[in-house]
């Protein structure tokens, strides 16, 4: 294990975890800045006279009830046509135009104690821009296409944690309060993860996973990267690690 993730003493930094939709957001709202706003053609949505419209207010007129089929195709295959051919900013102005569905379809998803809010958007995140990559110019209703596979993508991620639940041999409860209770004192977690990787509980590479996003707030996109892992193998194997090692725990095995 690399000695500066999981060391004897250590103080918790109190830094929150960073929400990559919020991310995604800050950078669309740069664009629509002054003192030169990123503009699409009104005539996308109104009147072909009239001149141009920030991309924010584009994406604010899609959401609208108002908005036709029709324009909202208009719009999508400009947006589209552009980043094909220009490539950024519009690949992130793509994405961003979907932030308010990705949200609406994240309010619906159950709250699941070993799933974090900045790990389940990364997800969705991810696979909203493989479904970017592949999507044509004329692709039909391209928006609603880019949210369904963040949906799909967060559904994934949730029912796996489930189906890992169902398999452990400890109640749930045991698998997330003894970490919980562990996070008061980083001196406390760290010689814990310390003895754990040495009774053969955890890996190293498991116990640098916890470490790293349960106590230095790192997103696991990092942390799986620092290890040698996939996003989507981090997440079942921190959760699989904290089971074995909450259960030890309450056996006192170490």
């Amino acid at each position: 294990m690399r000695p500066t993730t999981v060391r004897s003493a250590r103080p918790v930094p109190s830094v929150s975890s960073v929400s990559s939709l919020e991310e995604v957001e800050s950078a669309f709202l740069t664009l629509a800045a002054a003192p030169w706003p990123l503009p699409l053609p009104a005539s996308l949505l109104t009147d072909p006279e009239a001149g141009a419209l920030t991309v924010t207010m584009v994406r604010s007129r899609l959401v609208h009830p108002s908005c036709t089929a029709q324009a909202r195709a208009g719009v999508w295959r400009e947006v589209l046509r552009r980043r094909r051919d220009q490539g950024e900013p519009w690949g992130t102005v793509a994405v961003d135009f979907i932030v308010p569905g990705l949200r609406r379809a994240l309010a619906r998803l159950p709250r699941l104690a070993e799933i974090e809010a900045c790990e389940l958007e990364q997800e969705v995140l991810a696979a909203v821009t493989v479904e970017l990559a592949a999507m044509p110019v004329g692709a039909e209703e391209a928006g609603l296409r880019l949210v369904r596979a963040g949906d799909r993508a967060a559904h994934r991620l949730i029912y796996a944690t489930q189906r890992a639940r169902r398999t452990a041999t400890v109640p749930l409860d045991e698998n997330v309060i003894p970490i919980r209770q562990l996070s008061h004192g980083s001196a406390e977690v760290f010689a814990v993860l310390e003895r754990a990787v040495n009774a053969g509980v955890v890996t190293k590479e498991e116990a640098e996973l916890i470490a790293q996003t349960r106590l230095e707030r790192h997103v696991m996109a990092k942390a799986a990267g620092a290890v040698g892992m996939s996003v989507r193998a981090a997440f079942r194997r921190r959760a699989a690690a904290e089971q074995r090692l909450a259960a030890a725990l309450a056996k006192e095995q170490f």
